[in-house]
Order: structure tokens, then C-alpha cells, then sequence
């Protein structure tokens, strides 16, 4: 996942102080240019690493529900566990990171990943995965609060555009590899639960390496005033941040299906036991979402996210017509719709929000980013519980059948709600104007 790469990078409070920040790519000496360069590279594979390590067990689902027998419900549960040590760490390591440097916060993602890949690894229940999957989330909640400043302390022409495209870009990789990177080391290899987590903790000993070679802080940075930041939205951005919030919070449920649900029932539905194959849905939408990401700022604003929401919705219906005429190439064709309606539907709300916090509360920006990812997690998280619930207690067709009418009355609404509110502002505008 990688929705939070700019939670902290965007906030004027925030913006790193160091001894180079301020200086141009063209005043810079060579030998300075070039190890800047070197360290920019560098996080950009920690970033993709982490993310491939946290995204690696959607592909495994299946084979832990078979090692120890538990539910949908519990293997849900266990996906979305990920996102209760994700949020506080993402709340705690920003302004960690801003007290003590990148260096120590990104030392802390590195060790609490391997932690869970090893728990992952040698797991023998299922409370294993539990604690590994929290392991992991707050790796990613750390990496990501620090991953994105030091993105763009490093980026040579100290290029904020760049420097954000690339957090966005690794990230999205990441989580696109992970889970057919564990499910092709799980379907090819010997040793399917412990192998692709020792294959992980090898591929991080060079961004160990990396990171141990960033530059301590200077002492030039400013200090924050606490430590543990609770996301606020100011009131006259809360029209705005709600409509935003909602629609990319439905986005990521229907993503988080994907992660957690669609694996399996890859395998049950259409009688698939290549865990690759399982594992490409979670990939595939990922990818299409970060592309439709990098074509959107081609659109207005409310069109944008409007399109995205729209498209989730007709994607899960999408999922319903799968359920009763199953196909592969159909499911596949569902996949592309809901990753890039996801795109669509977050680059729209995150461009939204961003505006609106720019004109009327400057000083709350990294507050209301902070709440705007907070509710996407939630988003990410409560459906897949929700999934987990009816299967357990309906079976598979009947979870699917609700599950895909729900999100899309759901989306719809959000739709004609955004449509409305365009519509309503720029009334108020005209009125305003007389």
C-alpha cells in the first residue's frame, strides 16, 4: 500500500531542514551530486523492498488457512490487523523522524520488517500471524512517515515533484511484486511458508546497508512539539475532506478485497491452485492503479474523482457477474476497472483535499492528510472484516452477492453526491460573485 507516502512531505511545518536542502543540483560539487544521487536510489529500493515484504503474504493466505484450519473470518482478521500497527506508528514515527533523522526511523522500519518476516517464517499458529502481520505494519507506518522526506532531501535538483512520484511509484511497485513474488518463490520453490521470507530479509541487507550510509542529522532540524500527532480536520474543510475521504476510503475497500479475499477465492471459484496466478489479481490492481495515477492530473478535479468512484462501483458489480459466470479473462478484466478506478478516485480526492487545505487552513495541512490516510486505512481494513464475517457465516456466493450490491449502491451515491457538490459550489461561487 502506499497512500501514505505524502503525509508529511507535503506540510509546510514540515519541510526538512539539513545543511544541503536549500541548495540547487547545479551548485552542488560532483562528488556531493553523486552521493546524493546514490542515496536517492537507495531509498527507492528500501521503499519498494518494504512494500514487496508486507504485500507477500496475500499470495500465502491460502496456504496458512490449510497449515492451521482457521476461517474467511480469521484470515481477514489477520489482513487487516496490518493496518491497526500501521496507523499509530505512521502517527508517531513522522514527527519521530523530524526530532531524531530518517536515519533512525527507517533503522526502526528495517527491524520491525525482518521481526515479522521471521515470525512470519517460523510461525506454528495463528497468533504468529497476527503479531507478524502487526510487525509489518508498523515497518511500513514508520517507513512511510519517513520514506517521503527523505526523498526529497536526497533527490539531487531537489525536485519536490519527483522526489513525490517516486515515493508513489516504489511503493505502488512494492506492493504489485509482493504478492507474486511470494506466490511464485511459494508455487515453484521448496520450503513455501519460511522460503520467501528468507529470500525478503537477504533482499534488505543491501538497503540495511544504505541506510546505515544516510548522513546523520545536522542539527539544523526543527523540533516538533509532540511526539504523537491525532489527525484533525479543520471546519471548512470538512465538506470537502468527507466527500474526498468516503469515496477513496470505498476505493481501498474494494482494493483490500482484492488483498485479502479475491486470492482464495481465485482458487475456489475458478478451480486455480497456481498461487502466482492467485496472487496476480492483488498485482494487477495495484498496477493499474498507479498507472490511471499518473494520467490523471489530465482531469479536473471533481471529474477525476468522480470517474473513479464510478468506475469501483461497476467494478464490483463486476465481481458479481464473476460469481455466477465464472471466467479468468473476465475476473482479470474486473481487476483492471477497479484498480483504475481506484487511482482515478485517490489522485482526485488527494488533489482535492490538498487545495482545499492549501487555501483555507495552510497550517492544518499535515493534520488533514494525516485524517485523509487515516480513513482510507480504515476503508482498506473494514470491508475485508466485513467479507470475512458473511463468508464465514454465509458461504462465498452469498458474501460476494451482498458485498457487490452494498459497494455499488454505495459508490453511486458517493458519485451523485460529488456531482451535486460541484454543482452547489459553483452556485455559491456565482452568488458570491454577484
Amino acid at each position: 500500500m502506499y497512500l501514505d507516502s505524502f503525509t508529511y512531505s507535503d506540510s509546510p511545518r514540515r519541510r526538512p531542514h539539513t545543511s544541503t536542502s536549500t541548495a540547487r543540483a547545479g551548485t552542488l560539487p560532483t562528488a556531493t551530486a553523486r552521493t546524493t544521487s546514490r542515496h536517492f536510489h537507495g531509498l527507492n529500493y528500501l521503499l519498494v523492498v518494504l512494500l514487496l515484504g508486507s504485500n507477500m503474504p496475500t499470495a500465502l493466505y491460502s496456504l496458512y488457512r490449510h497449515e492451521f484450519g482457521f476461517t474467511p473470518l480469521v484470515q481477514t482478521l489477520i489482513f487487516a490487523v496490518y493496518v491497526a500497527g500501521l496507523l499509530p506508528s505512521l502517527l508517531f514515527f513522522g514527527p519521530l523522524s523530524d526530532a531524531l533523522g530518517r536515519r533512525f526511523v527507517l533503522l526502526a522500519a528495517i527491524f520491525f520488517s525482518v521481526l515479522g518476516a521471521v515470525l512470519l517464517a517460523f510461525a506454528d499458529s495463528t497468533v504468529w500471524l497476527f503479531l507478524g502481520r502487526i510487525s509489518q505494519g508498523i515497518a511500513v507506518g514508520a517507513c512511510s512517515a519517513a520514506g517521503s522526506a527523505a526523498l526529497i532531501e536526497h533527490e539531487p535538483a531537489r525536485n519536490l515533484r519527483r522526489a513525490g512520484l517516486a515515493a508513489t511509484l516504489t511503493t505502488a511497485l512494492g506492493a504489485a511484486l509482493g504478492p507474486l513474488f511470494g506466490g511464485a518463490v511459494a508455487q515453484y520453490l521448496p520450503h513455501a511458508l519460511v522460503l520467501p521470507y528468507v529470500l525478503f530479509t537477504l533482499a534488505l541487507l543491501p538497503a540495511l546497508i544504505l541506510v546505515l550510509l544516510l548522513p546523520a542529522p545536522t542539527g539544523g532540524q526543527s523540533r516538533p512539539t509532540q511526539l504523537f500527532q491525532v489527525p484533525h480536520v479543520p471546519a471548512p474543510l470538512r465538506r470537502v475532506f468527507w466527500l474526498s475521504s468516503l469515496g477513496v476510503a470505498l476505493a481501498w475497500g474494494a482494493v483490500g478485497l482484492f488483498q485479502s479475499v479475491v486470492p482464495t477465492w481465485i482458487i475456489d471459484l475458478l478451480d486455480v491452485s497456481n498461487l502466482v496466478v492467485a496472487g496476480g489479481a492483488a498485482a494487477l490492481v495495484m498496477v493499474c492503479s498507479v498507472s490511471a495515477q499518473l494520467v490523471a492530473n489530465r482531469l479536473e478535479t471533481v471529474l477525476c474523482r468522480t470517474l473513479g468512484i464510478g468506475a469501483v462501483g461497476v467494478g464490483m458489480v463486476g465481481l458479481l457477474v464473476v460469481d455466477f459466470a465464472p471466467s479468468l479473462a473476465l475476473l482479470c478484466a474486473v481487476t483492471v476497472v477497479v484498480g483504475v478506478g481506484h487511482g482515478l478516485s485517490f489522485a482526485g480526492a488527494m488533489r482535492a483535499v490538498g487545495a482545499a487545505a492549501a487555501e483555507h487552513a495552510p497550517d492544518a495541512q499535515g493534520g488533514t492528510l494525516a485524517a485523509f490516510f487515516t480513513v482510507g486505512y480504515v476503508g482498506l481494513a473494514v470491508p475485508s472484516i466485513c467479507a470475512g464475517i458473511a463468508i464465514t457465516v454465509q458461504g462465498m456466493h452469498v458474501a460476494v452477492l451482498e458485498l457487490a450490491i452494498i459497494g455499488a449502491v454505495l459508490c453511486g451515491v458517493v458519485a451523485v453526491l460529488g456531482v451535486r457538490t460541484k454543482g452547489g459550489d459553483r452556485a455559491e461561487a456565482a452568488s458570491t460573485v454577484a
